[in-house]
């Protein structure tokens, strides 16, 4: 995915006519622009859409060191106070790491509906990378990522960091930990996407989220054989269309 250069690696906001705002959170080690197309798409219904850079990205992966993950709820609450001079009636929507996030600024009163994209509450293994992580920060302060030859080929070219500082994946734990805790006090309608391949978010986390949520409408949609951030296809583009014509106020 190539970012155009206006908006690489920066925050954007296109603004509509109409008084529905969205809300969009890029995902961990990810800047984004890798939500732009997903942005102009649902602009051109005449929502205004924002989406900011959260700390520690758009950068390189040093900069993530020290950043923790309520810092990026900072960020997300303050993304939020922004939009809110654009729109009265605003979704917010996050991909995988900003899914949890937009779960957790779901509870103010402008927040009409939630839109998760791979958002992992549960992680695969969760024990056991939690383990992983303590012993090789013992080790070494960075991890170069590894995808195998299955998951590369769905992946394609994207434009997150390569690598990442070991005390900020474990931000990225507590985070979905807390966003966990957080679900039985979740009321807003909400659609969880997930791909049905998922080797980042456990299959169990559409599942449990509709489970601990008191939303009363709440619907799970699988994406077949996908990757793990999906954002960029247009079936999704058009599955969110749907889902905010049919909860829009």
């Amino acid at each position: 995915m190539t970012a155009e250069k206006n908006y690489e690696n920066k925050p954007f906001l296109l603004k509509g006519n109409r008084e529905i705002g969205i809300l969009l959170l890029h995902g961990w080690t990810s800047p984004p622009d890798e939500l732009l197309p997903l942005a102009k798409y649902l602009n051109s219904f005449g929502y205004t859409v924002y989406a900011p850079l959260l700390r520690g990205h758009g950068t390189k992966p040093e900069d993530l060191l020290g950043v923790t993950w309520r810092d990026w709820l900072h960020d997300a609450k303050r993304a939020l106070g922004k939009l809110k001079k654009y729109a009265e009636k605003i979704f917010v929507s996050g991909v995988s790491m900003g899914g949890n996030l937009a779960l957790l600024v779901s509870g103010d009163r402008e927040v009409k509906g939630i839109i998760l994209l791979g958002a992992p509450v549960r992680f695969p293994f969760r024990r056991t990378v939690k383990s992983s992580l303590f012993l090789m920060g013992l080790a070494k302060t960075y991890r170069k990522k590894y995808f195998p030859p299955w998951i590369k080929k769905k992946r394609g070219e994207r434009l997150a960091y390569s690598c990442y500082p070991v005390k900020n994946a474990k931000e990225v734990i507590r985070l979905a930990e807390t966003a966990e805790k957080f679900l039985p006090r979740v009321t807003k309608p909400i659609l969880i996407m997930q791909s049905d391949v998922d080797h980042m978010s456990s299959k169990k986390s559409p599942h449990i989220i509709v489970n601990k949520v008191k939303s009363r409408n709440k619907e799970i949609f699988w994406m077949k054989n996908a990757y793990h951030v999906f954002v960029g296809d247009k079936k999704v583009w058009e599955k969110i269309a749907d889902f905010i014509s049919r909860v829009e106020p």
